[in-house]
């Protein structure tokens, strides 16, 4: 945090921004950014504020629908839920990162088809590599298909939840 960012900070309102980013609890991090910029701060005000704005932002992070967002984006951050909360909202989480997991794959068996694809039309090419080339664009076709399987079944287990 910058000088001016200690001296006028409201500490509810930064808790309760990380909070709703699903961040873990950062007031030890952010009270040792002030002192390193020599602003001196009211530990006990700061931090009550800061863990009371944070809760808040987390009851609004910790949502099925909003869970499930995050993990289609490759972010699981259930662990930042309260422990009451996380067993109900991990199947959103597994099922998001699933699809995520499964769209990765893809896209990177599309990448190194693509390369492959590119390296077998160079003239320079040998026979030798690019009867390999060919071999590993057969077992590229296989692990697609693997992986489309395993998209449509974490499709699945989205429309079941």
């Amino acid at each position: 945090m910058s000088v001016g960012e200690c001296q006028t900070a409201d500490w509810f309102k930064i808790g309760q921004q990380d909070g709703n980013a699903g961040q873990a609890d950062m007031i030890g991090k952010r009270i040792d950014s002030c002192r390193e910029q020599k602003v001196d701060i009211d530990p006990n005000n700061s931090v009550n504020a800061y863990r009371t704005g944070y809760r808040q932002g987390v009851r609004n992070y910790c949502q099925p629908n909003r869970i499930l967002d995050e993990s289609l984006a490759g972010r699981d951050r259930v662990n930042v839920c309260p422990l009451e909360v996380q067993n109900g909202l991990r199947p959103f989480a597994q099922a998001g990162m699933r699809v995520y997991s499964a769209n990765q794959s893809i896209d990177q068996i599309h990448a190194e088809q693509s390369r492959l694809a590119t390296e077998l039309q160079n003239k320079q090419t040998t026979d030798k590599r690019a009867w390999e080339i060919k071999r590993q664009q057969h077992q590229l076709l296989r692990d697609l298909d693997n992986a489309v399987v395993e998209l449509q079944q974490a499709r699945i287990m989205l429309g079941a939840l």
